[in-house]
């Protein structure tokens, strides 16, 4: 009994490790070296789709950024589909097109979620390039070229764009965030130097007209499925530093569980529909694996790991050590909530504790997924 206890423990505890330690360091050196494209001579046709939901202190700003750009602007086409907005966001677009006449705005009468609407403005544009990006992701003069530099490779057919957070003082909710996305694009950028980036981030990405296929419905997570899809098709993604956005996220620790929550259903609605790509013998399932389907599995690991440590803990010394390191992080971790409250921070407990919250919203992700819940929209602002 203590060998199969200690084997499962072993186990669960090295993928938990490879997947957020030993993969990421690996990624991290790959992303070291520079890919190098050759010149563009014409840059293609670009359709930027957008979907808004209740972005009026955004949108002007989002809107100005993209038509502010080192790009020839014959060429730009910028797509905004308003998911039912209710707070002056339509009437700050409708007074954009004036400025902009190559921006172009369609009310969603009935909330649709972002995936429909882009599955919706897929189709109003002969664009070249779909660029798909979120409203609070600000681009600056470069980002537009350097985004679409790397399809000069007929073999590139998606392009992850590079994103930095804007914290605010005095926040650690987004102090946390803001270290996570700079970890994944880390990732993301050693991803890419093999072409198999597997999921795109949703801040902004760009990919051939050609390869796009509408995402299911029900789907939550979009830019994963159309970053695997192209995969799947065969083109490589690739990831381009230089293409830099910058975004605001919630400070409220209540709105990034029900975000990690819902994405956790999307993360295993993906996880099905892609099994075929979870080939562990090629670059594509390695990385597959190792940076999504390991992270989103960790919750399980994790319990595999704390009842093997458990089941052996009578009978080896190591063992019991293992079960009680266990369970005092998690007690650790708990006792982080009342000092929240008591407006202490210690940082290793709000480590804890941030990384136990995400993962038990993932099991309730996963258990969302098991059901027949078709609503796909957001609204970050609900409690």
């Amino acid at each position: 009994m203590i060998l199969v206890s200690a084997l499962l423990f072993l186990m669960a505890s090295a993928l938990v490790f490879h997947t957020y330690v030993l993969f990421p360091a690996h990624m991290k050196r790959l992303s070291q070296k520079t890919k190098s494209w050759n010149e563009v001579e014409e840059f293609p046709t670009v359709a930027i789709l957008l979907a808004a939901y209740n972005e009026a202190d955004m949108i002007e700003a989002k809107i100005t950024s993209l038509f502010k750009t080192n790009f020839p602007k014959h060429k730009i086409e910028v797509w905004v589909g308003s998911d039912a907005s209710n707070d002056g966001t339509d009437a700050i677009l409708q007074r954009l097109l004036s400025t902009y006449p190559q921006l172009h705005f369609e009310r969603f009468e009935a909330r649709s979620g972002k995936p429909a609407i882009i599955n919706v403005l897929a189709t109003r544009t002969q664009a070249e390039i779909l660029v798909v990006t979120d409203a609070d992701a600000l681009f600056d003069d470069k980002t537009l070229p350097e985004l679409l530099h790397p399809f000069v490779d007929s073999r590139v057919g998606g392009v992850q764009a590079n994103a930095r957070i804007r914290t605010i003082e005095g926040s650690e909710v987004a102090r946390q965030e803001a270290s996570y996305t700079l970890r994944e694009m880390e990732i993301k950028a050693g991803e890419g130097q093999w072409g198999v980036v597997i999921g795109g981030f949703g801040a902004a990405y760009a990919l051939r007209s050609q390869l796009f296929r509408p995402v299911p419905p029900g789907f939550i997570v979009d830019d994963f499925y159309t970053f695997a899809d192209i995969s799947r098709q065969g083109f490589d993604t690739v990831f381009q530093a230089d293409a830099l956005t910058t975004l605001s996220v919630s400070a409220d620790g209540q709105v990034q569980f029900r975000r990690k929550r819902r994405i956790g259903k999307g993360n295993f609605q993906n996880l099905r529909h892609f099994s075929d790509l979870l080939n562990p013998f090629t670059k594509l399932g390695y990385v597959f694996w190792s940076h999504k389907a390991l992270r989103w599995l960790t919750p399980f690991l994790m319990a595999l790991a704390y009842v093997a440590a458990a089941w052996g803990s009578t009978e080896s010394y190591l063992m019991s050590v293992a079960f009680y390191s266990m369970t005092a992080c998690f007690l650790l971790a708990l006792a982080d909530i009342p000092l929240r409250r008591l407006g202490i921070s210690i940082k290793p407990l709000r480590f804890l504790s941030h990384f136990l919250r995400m993962n038990w919203a993932l099991v309730l992700g996963f258990v969302d997924s098991l059901g027949n819940n078709k609503k796909v929209s957001w609204d970050n602002q609900k409690p």
